[in-house]
């Protein structure tokens, strides 16, 4: 049994045993008094810091959460000691020169020290060991040659990580990352970028106008930085705001239709509680408002969170709102489908929105007077039927037909609510159908219509119709 403490190495939390802790501190203790004071030597000492944590984190797994004596040993046969350092500056036989240029596997990355864009072309050739302008090169060919150069770039970018740690920056070039590595690499990696004053011509004539693009972007990247946290602010309020305006709406609206459920409201005519009855109506309006309100509550903590710059719900919570949100989309997705038949059924079956015909008596009528815009009057030559209205009952049962002598007066009645409220309860024009009758008078009053189709034929002249006014309307 061994006794074990809780560190935090470069942010990140280890638990390890104490006497390899003690070895750990020893060894960070002597790198810090070799390398000195200064801002160099703390961003040397941060990077190997940082090194030693991902060293560390790749020997635990799910079976090991402790880092051992051994783990501290063979990081530290990595990294190499101080001794060995100090054998490395002296360069005392080839032996040691060999161990000084420790070799591993490259890893490809993002080159940003000498970006000229993205530090796509600078990562590449430092992966395979070749001058970058030769990448530059490929790059600008193929923009000329047909413009893929710039989708082949921009995948690059987004599929190749950046070298921001030093570590990072070792395993780029292959370079093992051990205390001479790091020092040589803050030393170096401040001057990489005026590297291309010191290459070759056709290096600079090739990347000249590359650095004059890396300027452009370096300066709206500055810009960015400055204004991006006033939008991200603005952005976040939008976000909160609006969702919560959004989720107050989907609140009240599903507690309006549950407690409205049985009223005497009626939606095309029909009285809702006569649909609410066919279906599971508390079931629907509980699985449609979890449906709504669950991402209106995400975003509102989404919008929070962009404002203090702190995640507001934590993964555990987020997963479970996810997994309620999908399970109530689908129930109420599945109700739905389940009774729209139903529903459509109940619209379809409706007395009052069912077409009909109704015959209308012609007999000694010479005379015909409409009032209403939503009487047609259709004159056809060829009908066979006799006088008749056409259309909804509900729409029929508000033309009032009178006769006076020989006069027949049709009259459109206003729609009488009796103070109920009625969605898309609008009452929609009717045809009155009768034949062609050369004694037959119709005065039209109020926005009513007439279509004579003898009329149009007798002023059909050539390829257009004389003025529509002379024979629609007498």
């Amino acid at each position: 049994m061994k006794k074990t403490i809780s560190i935090n190495l470069s942010g990140q939390n280890f638990i390890i045993e104490e006497d390899a802790y003690g070895q750990l501190l020893a060894y960070l203790e002597n790198i810090k008094q070799h390398c000195g004071a200064g801002a160099d030597a703390a961003e040397v000492i941060a990077d190997i810091e940082n090194s030693m944590a991902e060293k560390l984190k790749s020997s635990l797994s799910a079976y090991k959460e402790v880092i051992t004596v051994e783990d501290v040993e063979s990081l530290i046969k990595i990294m190499g000691t101080i001794e060995d350092f100090n054998r490395e500056i002296g360069g005392l036989d080839n032996e040691n020169e060999e161990k000084t240029d420790q070799r591993i596997k490259r890893k490809l990355y993002r080159d940003p020290d000498n970006a000229v864009i993205g530090g796509v072309a600078a990562g590449l050739g430092a992966y395979f060991d070749i001058d970058p302008v030769l990448f530059r090169v490929i790059f600008c060919a193929l923009v000329f040659a047909g413009g893929s150069g710039l989708f082949i770039y921009a995948v690059l970018w987004i599929a190749m990580p950046e070298a921001k740690a030093a570590y990072q920056k070792l395993e780029m070039r292959g370079q093992a990352p051990t205390i001479s590595a790091f020092k040589q690499l803050a030393k170096t990696g401040k001057n990489i970028q005026e590297g291309w004053k010191k290459s070759s011509i056709w290096g600079k004539i090739f990347s000249l106008p590359l650095v004059i693009i890396n300027g452009l972007f370096l300066a709206i990247k500055k810009l960015w930085k400055i204004f991006w946290p006033i939008i991200k602010l603005f952005f976040g309020l939008f976000l909160t705001i609006f969702s919560l305006i959004g989720l107050g709406a989907i609140g009240v609206g599903s507690l309006f239709l549950l407690l409205y459920g049985n009223s005497s409201y009626q939606l095309f005519f029909i009285p809702v509680s006569e649909l609410t009855i066919l279906l599971p109506y508390c079931w629907i309006i509980l699985a449609g408002f979890l449906s709504l309100a669950i991402p209106a509550i995400l975003f509102i903590f989404a919008g929070l969170g962009i404002i203090r710059k702190k995640n507001m719900v934590n993964f555990t919570i987020g997963a479970i709102l996810v997994g309620i949100w999908m399970i109530a989309g689908i129930f109420f997705c599945a109700l739905c489908l389940r009774y729209f038949p139903e529903l459509q059924k109940k619209f379809n079956s409706n007395q009052l929105t069912n077409h009909t015909e109704q015959v209308v008596d012609m007999s000694g009528i010479k005379e015909i007077e409409a009032r209403g815009e939503l009487i047609n009057i259709s004159v056809l030559a060829n009908q066979t039927k006799p006088a008749h209205l056409s259309g909804r009952k509900i729409d029929l049962d508000h033309i009032d037909i009178k006769k006076d002598g020989d006069k027949l007066i049709l009259t459109e009645q206003p729609l009488i609510n009796n103070n109920e409220i009625c969605l898309n309860c609008n009452l929609q024009p009717v045809d009155f159908i009768i034949a062609t009758s050369s004694s037959l008078k119709i005065k039209t009053d109020e926005g009513a219509s007439v279509f004579d189709e003898t009329k149009i034929k007798q002023n059909f002249k050539g390829d257009k119709y004389e003025s529509e006014e002379e024979f629609l309307v007498e």
